[in-house]
């Protein structure tokens, strides 16, 4: 199958995810940087989102495709949502990846998706909400249409007063961020030798700190730490004759980073003297298409399967773009409406960067089967190395291409 984008560092199939073997046609991973779907609809009734309760993310298998086409000691870091986490993480596990560790990517601009208890109730009596609306408004992080009210609710029964300021959800202030690892086939050094593959560059994503202090307190801890002063005795742990470690220098230029992340509305909460973590904000710079022209198929013929597979499309998918289409694949459609194109779950360019550097040796091989706007690709690509992945719907891909257009943009970190 043609790539929708082949270039020389970066290559995108509008296609399945699981198909990605098959496409890369025995090429290996260094690394798999991805923000799988949250599965979030699974299991519930009513009007969900088709994309998001596929099953994919929980299927061991899919996760078993990805530890065949990665190098041995290659990390996986794969977002996920607190509530099916989990879930994940299983799925992850079972299909023969190590479960190394997980960051914590804190935030402090989520707000509560549940409906307030007290509207609720008299929703639930049969009483319509009295207040007039301003009309239904586009919600700048979910990109959904929500409807904005000129006044606060007003319970309309003496049941629903009764339950005024309950409501059946938490603020979203955290997302993980599961850290896998592809088992070695030998020990690290002989696995770096013969696969480059098997450690994080920490060196590369290493937290501001003052030098100096951090050089004084390690000479402290190295030579305070006798039998003689040692609390333990000099030993790692009190039935053990192990010495603890105690070097004379830090071995980066700055702190390791950790398995914290947060944004700097989360970080104010913090006494000034609190450990460093990397500090990145929820996405701001959504790559966004006004409402553009959508295209559906006459017939799924022969003929649309050519012209798909010249221009590197799905055959499958509902709708298209127009953008995408040619003279010869428009001839092939009727119009289908208007959409404004968005995603709804883009992740920070500068976190997926770092996230990208840390995982990924330099010059390495980057995987992201879940494209989405194309992040994880223009992370790579701003990091200096080459990318693959795949996005099955095709209304992503010319937010996907309007990424790639822009010049490489200058980290802030």
């Amino acid at each position: 199958m043609r790539p929708f984008i082949d270039e020389k560092d970066v290559r995108l199939w509008n296609a399945d995810a699981r198909d990605l073997p098959r496409l890369l046609d025995g090429e290996e991973a260094d690394a798999i940087v991805t923000d799988p779907p949250y599965e979030l609809g699974l299991g519930t009734a009513g009007d969900v989102k088709k994309w998001d309760s596929t099953g994919i993310a929980f299927d061991p298998v899919f996760w078993e495709t990805m530890l065949d086409i990665a190098r041995p000691g290659a990390f996986m870091l794969v977002f996920g949502s607190p509530r099916t986490w989990h879930r994940l993480a299983c799925a992850v596990e079972d299909a023969g990846w190590l479960l190394k560790d997980q960051f914590c990517w804190l935030y402090a601009s989520g707000m509560p998706k549940g409906e307030w208890a007290d509207h609720a109730v008299d929703r639930a009596l049969g009483h319509p909400d009295p207040r007039a609306g301003t009309g239904r408004v586009r919600d700048s992080a979910s990109l959904e249409r929500n409807v904005a009210y000129d006044a606060a609710y007003e319970p309309q029964t003496a049941e629903a007063a009764r339950w005024i300021g309950f409501n059946p959800s938490l603020k979203p202030a955290w997302e993980p961020i599961l850290v896998a690892q592809r088992p070695r086939e030998a020990t690290l050094g002989r696995n770096l030798l013969e696969h480059g593959t098997g450690a994080l560059n920490a060196a590369a994503c290493a937290l501001d700190a003052d030098m100096e202090e951090l050089e004084r307190r390690y000479r402290l801890n190295a030579t305070t730490g006798s039998r003689a002063t040692d609390p333990r005795g000099g030993v790692t742990y009190r039935d053990s004759d192990t010495g603890s470690p105690r070097p004379l220098a830090p071995h980066l230029p700055g702190r390791h980073p950790s398995d914290v992340i947060m944004d700097a509305a989360a970080a104010r909460t913090l006494p000034s003297d609190a450990p460093r973590f990397y500090y990145c904000p929820k996405a701001r710079d959504r790559p966004l298409v006004a409402e553009t022209r959508m295209m559906r198929p006459r017939s799924r013929d022969a003929a649309w399967t050519r012209s798909c597979a010249r221009l590197g499309l799905f055959p499958d998918a509902e709708s298209y773009p127009e953008s995408l289409l040619d003279a010869e694949a428009t001839a092939l459609t009727v119009p289908a409406g208007s959409a404004r194109l968005a995603h709804p779950t883009v992740k920070p360019l500068d976190l997926v960067r770092w996230l990208t550097r840390l995982a990924c040796p330099p010059g390495g091989l980057v995987l992201d089967p879940f494209a989405g706007s194309g992040t994880g690709l223009e992370a790579a690509r701003a990091e200096n190395m080459r990318a693959a992945g795949t996005e099955l719907s095709p209304k992503y891909l010319p937010l996907i291409r309007q990424r790639l257009a822009r010049p490489v943009q200058a980290g802030l970190f």
